[in-house]
């Protein structure tokens, strides 16, 4: 296997997918995070892992946020936001989720690679990462990935959120975790 054509391919899949994001629909994420009284993600696997880092993000930015699942997570509210990571959005676990939060008056973002899932047929703002399968005959031609760009894209959320909010990285330092 040629390493070095394989990191290469990853990371210039991963700028293509990322570019293919629409920026309307991160400005309507980023829009929907400041609305927000709360913010509570969820997701399930790799999309899980990923999400939570939206998570970690808000908090660095001051923002109140819960991974659900977690047994300190409230109840969610009117004026509070979902917001799922599934590369699918058809995950069943996420979709009574995303049921429930609607149910409970709260908004619903999903971060996907299918607007018209079933979670994203509910959701209030969808973005979209295009999911593209390929299998590649040898490892090194392996291209982008939907979880890296996942990752990516609440990187970019959070710059969006830190630049609406004036605020800088002293600001995140200053809310990063501490307990580690």
């Amino acid at each position: 296997m040629d390493r070095v054509k394989l990191r290469q391919n990853v990371a210039n899949g991963d700028a293509e997918l990322l570019m293919k994001v629409s920026q309307q629909e991160l400005d309507d994420l980023t829009d929907a995070i400041l609305e927000a009284n709360r913010i509570f993600v969820a997701g399930f696997g790799r999309a899980g892992n990923n999400v939570k880092i939206l998570s970690m993000n808000c908090s660095q930015a001051g923002l109140e946020t819960f991974v659900c699942g977690d047994n300190s997570t409230p109840a969610i509210k009117p004026g509070d936001l979902l917001v799922i990571g599934s590369g699918s959005g058809t995950t069943k676990t996420m979709v009574i989720l995303a049921e429930k939060a609607k149910k409970f008056g709260a908004k619903l973002a999903l971060i996907s690679g299918n607007a018209s899932s079933t979670i994203g047929e509910m959701a209030d703002v969808n973005v979209v990462i295009p999911r593209e399968f390929k299998r590649p005959e040898k490892p090194e031609d392996r291209g982008g990935s939907f979880y890296h760009v996942l990752e990516m894209v609440c990187d970019c959320v959070q710059a969006y959120v830190l630049e609406a909010k004036g605020l800088t990285g002293k600001d995140v330092r200053y809310n990063h975790n501490n307990l580690e």
